[in-house]
Parts: C-alpha cells; structure tokens; sequence
C-alpha cells in the first residue's frame, strides 16, 4: 500500500463561482455554494472540509455571483484551516468577470506562477461529499497524464447532467461528452454510466500553455475534450457518497440523508465556527415529540399551545436554516425556503396542480418561500373581497 503520509497537495483553487439557476429561489440573492445545508452548515463546507483533510496548504477561491456571504463565511470560519486561504472575485476581473470554469484559471494565473505549483488540484465548491485528495494525487502521478478526472457510476438516466467519461486502457480516458442527451453505458454495467466529479488534478504549466488560447474557457466543454483528444486524460475512480445539490429534488434528498441518525459521510468540522445548536434552531424545536416512519416524520407542539392533541407531517421534506412550521400542516416533498414561516393546517405537495399554482414545482419537490406564500395570501383577500363585496357575486 502507497504511503500517503508526505503526500499533500500544495495549492487547490476551488470553483465557487455559480449562480445554480436550477435551484431557481433559494439563489435569486445567494450563490449556490453559500446557501445553508444540513441546518449547521453551507455547502461549500463539505468541500473545505476535504481540502482541510487533505493537509492542502494554498487554497484559492475563485468567487463571483452574489459572493458577499460566501467569502465572509469563508474569511471568518476556514480562514485558520490553511496555511494560506485567497478569495478572487471575479466581479473585480476586467471584461465582466469570469466567463467560464477554465477562466477563472486563466484569469488568476499569474499568482499560481508564483505560488510554483506543478500538480493543481481544481475542486467544485456545490457537492456534497468527503474525499482525500491524496490518493487522487498519487492516482494521477502515477497514470502519468496532464489531466486526471475523480469519477464515479451513477445512473444512466440521470447522467445528462454531467460530463459522461468513456475508460480505456490504463486508466485514460477513451471519450468524453459534456450533459449528452444520450449518455454512453459503462462496458460492465450498462444501466450505470461513469461521470466526472468535477475535481480534477492538473499539470499547471500543461494547462498554463493550453489557456494561451482565449477561446477555451470551461472545463467540461473545452479543456477536458482536448486533453482527450491529445491523449492526455486519466480517470481515477471513487466510491463514496457523492451528491450534486443543484437541482430542487437533489438538494432536498441530500438533505434528508443527513437527517438520518447515522449520516452517509462526515460531517464536516468547521473550524472558525462559533455557531451553537441553540443558534440554529427552527420550529421543529417547538415540538415536544416526534414520531419517524421511514420519511414521514409526526410532530406534536409543546404543551401550552392552544391545541396541543394537534400534530403537524413532514413527509420527505426539509425546514431550511429559521424555517418554522405550524400545527397541522402536513409537506410532502416540500423544501421550506429560508426564514419561511408555513401557516396553520397548510398541506403543500398533495395537490400538484393547486402548488404550481403558488409554488415552484420542479421534479418531484415543491419549494415554498415567503413570497410565494404572501402572494397566494393576497389572492385569497382579494378573492374573498370580490366575493363579499359585488352584488352580483354575492347574490
């Protein structure tokens, strides 16, 4: 077995960048990896945590949409986890900002020069896992390629979502395809199909000479196809818990994983965090009891409200970070948007046609905001005024 022990990489520039449009309301004002997971962290979390883990010792992170909370959660709780920790907006980059993954390298290369960085380590900040880098390093030293690509089997059907990796022999890569309509099958198991991660390591003064042309800017769709094409491409393989959260169903069932008793990878440790559990509480902590049923979970208030025999449901559904919920409400693959309080007896996600009505509806989860919530409380006033108030109506 390889010792790994001297094994760290020196400098990893972290993409944190993204909007995450596909989570439509919840990143209207926030960037995707800033937005509260799990009640006590925020996404990019899992992924510093990772790097910390690692024994990294430079971390560069590549900032741009609505960075304001990202890089403040970032300075005030990593800040000490690394020898050095660099925050690059690119709302500071002349020409718009970054205009791609691969720009964000382009753009901030002149300090990775001279940091003197050989083997790049380039990390997404928007999954939900935990790695050891150093592994990967020495995957990638010794296949002997340009680029090497952390991958992992998922489901066929929802592999159009990512960069679909074909293996040939000795661990490189064969072919590559950017969210393919039809994603090729892997050999042994054609329901699965083999995926990239979005964490690479790269030689730097390979990918330094490649960034000269101001044409290839993102990583999946122009550096990873060339290094294929040049035959310069590894893939090393991992198997753990990896989720990407940027879609409503994923977010939500990712979520629901680490309510579990026993989640399905660490937590991560985050060590600048003053944070206390009393400081994150939501209404479910107004609630004395709790029943869970598979995913349904029964909730009884405490006593002194009004009707305490009343209970409310949460079925496959998540309360972000001071969310709070009411007796006799009943969710049902609901994601309770931040600050969002549910009134009395609500149901949400029974009815698909009256929650498109009032809600965001993507895949199989509902996701409720106060002003989505406001609105249908104005309609109901003004429904009920008109109704009350012209003859005709009233009879």
């Amino acid at each position: 077995m390889t010792d790994l022990s001297d094994l760290h990489p020196s400098v990893a520039v972290v993409l944190a960048g993204g909007q995450g449009t596909r989570l439509f309301e919840l990143t209207e004002r926030e960037s995707k990896p800033a937005l509260p997971f799990a009640r006590f962290h925020r996404i990019v979390d899992f992924t510093m945590a990772s790097l910390a883990r690692s024994g990294v010792g430079t971390v560069l992170v590549g900032t741009q949409y609505c960075p304001a909370t990202l890089s403040t959660h970032l300075r005030d709780n990593w800040g000490g986890a690394f020898g050095s920790l660099l925050l690059r907006c690119g709302s500071t980059v002349a020409d718009g900002g970054y205009r791609g993954t691969a720009d964000v390298l382009r753009r901030n290369a002149a300090e990775l020069d001279r940091l003197g960085v050989e083997d790049l380590l380039i990390v997404a900040a928007d999954h939900i896992y935990a790695m050891d880098y150093r592994p990967f390093l020495q995957a990638h030293r010794d296949r002997g390629a340009q680029i090497t690509l952390a991958a992992m089997p998922v489901p066929r059907d929802e592999a159009s979502r990512f960069g679909v990796i074909t293996e040939g022999p000795g661990g490189r890569i064969a072919g590559f395809a950017e969210k393919p309509a039809r994603p090729a099958a892997m050999p042994d198991d054609g329901a699965s199909a083999l995926v990239s991660m979005g964490i690479y390591v790269v030689n730097w003064p390979w990918l330094r000479a490649r960034l000269a042309d101001p044409l290839l800017m993102d990583f999946g769709h122009d550096i990873v196809p060339l290094a294929v094409d040049m035959g310069e491409a590894a893939v090393w393989r991992w198997s753990g818990y990896w989720r990407d959260v940027g879609t409503l169903d994923g977010l939500r069932e990712s979520w629901l994983d680490f309510e579990a008793a026993q989640p399905p990878c660490p937590r991560p440790l985050v060590p600048g965090s003053l944070l206390r559990a009393s400081d994150h509480g939501t209404a479910r902590d107004r609630f004395q009891a709790r029943i869970t049923l598979g995913g349904l979970r029964l909730m009884s208030p405490l006593i002194g409200c009004s009707d305490p025999g009343r209970w409310a449901a949460l079925d496959r559904s998540v309360l972000m970070d001071g969310a709070q919920i009411n007796p006799g409400v009943r969710l049902t693959n609901v994601i309770v948007a931040p600050g969002t309080i549910i009134p009395d007896g609500l149901r949400i996600g029974e009815d698909r046609t009256e929650d498109q009505r009032w809600f965001r509806v993507a895949g199989d989860t509902v996701l409720v905001s106060s002003a989505m919530l406001a609105r249908r409380a104005a309609d109901r006033v003004r429904s009920f005024a008109t109704f009350h108030c012209d003859p005709k109506v009233a009879g």
